[in-house]
């Protein structure tokens, strides 16, 4: 597709908060990443112009994307996104509750972890997010309170989706495949980071070893493994969670799939039966058609007599 602003507003329309939507429009954002001004300013009104904190995120791992994939290819999206990224961070703080805030400070620590931004400007963001204070009270989030929300299983909130949006495309099977081999490789599978998590130092997880700091290098030392540890465990969290909406969405295309499949194979057990009628129908005929043949005179009784001599005539046996 075109770039033009009525394809990108389609494109933004279309979004969703999983990392198979998020990646798909992030590449497509690259590729026409010479329209970086006009994408980043439309990036920014959809972001002020929804108050749903589930949605700010979205947007927000869009960035991401972008930014983390966008930098071998050109710096045209750092720029713009450093231009509105700490009013964007405002605007998210404004409406968000401690779960938005706490995945913020994730891709922060990220993008601090990755060099996205110098140091001093995500200090910046970081001020920004934690001094802007939220809008929003629990019992007002557009999320619900979770009091009055019911937590559905993986399977529930699936055959949810599907009553609600009888709609979703059926993937190809080798599409379907694809997603599920996808998952192979996927976050809760890495074991080279989790076993970096389980190998963790023991003086980063335990508040009391900061009783043992014997001198202010010792703190150094103790305070860059925390760090390290940190930006491990914010990664690898961002990572989960976007596993598990990959998940979900897979879920809801095998579903489908399944679903469909179940369709087809009524149509075609309709079919059969169908044709299992027609043809005792023909057996029916056949066997009518057999005693009919059976029912007429034998022919070739009939054909042996035309060969015998002919009668005598009336004129033959008085002439004698």
């Amino acid at each position: 597709m075109s770039f033009s602003e009525a394809s990108l507003q389609k494109k933004f329309a279309e979004l969703t908060n999983t990392q198979q939507s998020v990646q798909t429009l992030s590449l497509w954002l690259i590729h026409h990443r010479k329209n970086s001004n006009i994408i980043v300013s439309t990036w920014f009104k959809e972001l002020t112009g929804n108050v749903k904190p589930d949605r700010k995120l979205t947007l927000l791992y869009l960035a991401n994307d972008i930014l983390q994939n966008s930098r071998k290819k050109g710096n045209e999206y750092m720029k713009e996104f450093s231009n509105i990224m700490q009013d964007a961070i405002e605007d998210i703080a404004k409406y968000s509750d401690d779960k938005t805030r706490f995945t913020v400070e994730r891709i922060l620590n990220i993008w601090k972890d990755r060099k996205i931004y110098p140091d001093e400007q995500i200090e910046k963001f970081r001020q920004k997010l934690h001094s802007t204070k939220s809008l929003i009270s629990p019992e007002k989030s557009p999320t619900g309170s979770r009091q009055d929300k019911v937590k559905l299983s993986l399977r529930e909130e699936v055959q949810k989706e599907l009553v609600e949006n009888a709609a979703i495309s059926v993937p190809e099977a080798a599409d379907l495949a694809k997603l599920l081999q996808e998952l192979e490789s996927s976050a809760s599978s890495d074991a080279l980071v989790r076993q970096k998590i389980a190998t963790l130092p023991h003086k980063v997880t335990d508040v009391e070893e900061l009783k043992k700091l014997k001198d202010r290098n010792e703190a150094l030392e103790l305070s860059k493994l925390a760090d390290d540890a940190s930006n491990l465990l914010n990664n690898y969290n961002l990572r989960l969670q976007q596993e598990l909406l990959s998940r979900k969405q897979t879920a809801v295309k095998l579903a489908a799939f399944i679903r469909d499949q179940n369709f087809e194979i009524e149509k075609d057990e309709k079919l059969i039966l169908e044709w299992q009628e027609k043809i005792k129908q023909v057996n029916l005929v056949k066997k009518e058609l057999q005693n009919h043949l059976e029912s007429l005179p034998d022919l070739t009784s009939i054909e042996e007599a035309a060969e015998l001599a002919p009668l005598p005539s009336a004129g033959d046996l008085f002439s004698n």
